[in-house]
């Protein structure tokens, strides 16, 4: 007859044995990560003209439009390295994503048995849609209206848009959006481990309001019309976000 008393148990175990063994498993869920992120870094190094010309086609078509030069300028001997190198590592991130998003997963649901493959699946592929929509939203809508308006209020002038300052404005915008659309995914997972549920959500939303739109105003030029255009998604997102948190609450 099998002995019903286990030969250890995690409340018996030293607390410095408990510590080591989640650094060890947090090293090696960082270096598959790593290694993702650097082979598909790697890869993206070999298209990385054409990656640099599809992030900057929303400003060098207006440029066209307008009859202006499309070449962007750089004032360092480095910064076409650093450019190509730069959006390497964008794209790199973006492929490397959903097996970043599937070492989240096993380490946010280490105890999870019953069905744990179907939920890593639904997780990761939710979470990937998720960002890859927001970038889309952001390169598709957002990116284009900002550069018309900013070229816009500099029609009077001589311009001289360097790589860097554009490829700084256009990844952080379209990895701000990235994340900002993951919000539904982490109030749904918020909710289902009971950290927070839909009244809570909907009590802080004077809150998100705010939030909302400074960070529109960090993401784009200082005017109520960019702000605008990036916090309605935002708040868009909260609320589904709140929607979402209460069908979670409720199969718990």
């Amino acid at each position: 007859m099998p002995d019903p008393t286990p030969a250890s148990s995690a409340a018996d175990r030293p607390p410095l044995a408990t510590l080591l063994e989640g650094i060890e498993r947090a090293r090696k869920h960082t270096v598959w990560t790593l290694v993702a992120l650097a082979l598909g870094t790697s890869l993206c190094w070999n298209r990385a003209g054409a990656i640099y010309a599809f992030l900057a086609r929303p400003l060098t078509d207006a440029l066209v439009a307008r009859g202006q030069d499309p070449r962007l300028v750089y004032t360092g001997l480095t910064d076409p390295f650093i450019l190509y190198f730069s959006v390497s590592l964008f794209g790199g991130l973006v492929l490397a994503l959903p097996v970043l998003l599937a070492q989240l997963f096993v380490v946010l649901a280490p105890r999870l048995r019953a069905r744990r493959l179907l939920a890593a699946v639904a997780f990761v592929g939710s979470a990937t849609g998720l960002f890859l929509a927001g970038l889309v939203f952001g390169y598709e809508v957002l990116l284009p209206f900002v550069v018309a308006y900013l070229l816009k209020v500099g029609s009077a002038f001589q311009h001289a848009v360097t790589v860097r300052d554009f490829l700084r404005f256009a990844v952080r915008l379209l990895l701000a959006l990235g994340v900002a659309a993951e919000l539904p995914l982490v109030a749904f997972a918020a909710a289902r481990l009971g950290v927070v549920n839909a009244r809570q959500m909907l009590r802080v939303l004077p809150y998100a309001v705010v939030a909302a739109f400074i960070l529109g105003a960090w993401l784009t030029p200082p005017d109520v019309l960019s702000q605008v255009l990036v916090a309605v998604p935002l708040l868009a997102l909260y609320l589904i976000g709140i929607g979402v948190a209460a069908l979670a609450g409720r199969g718990r």
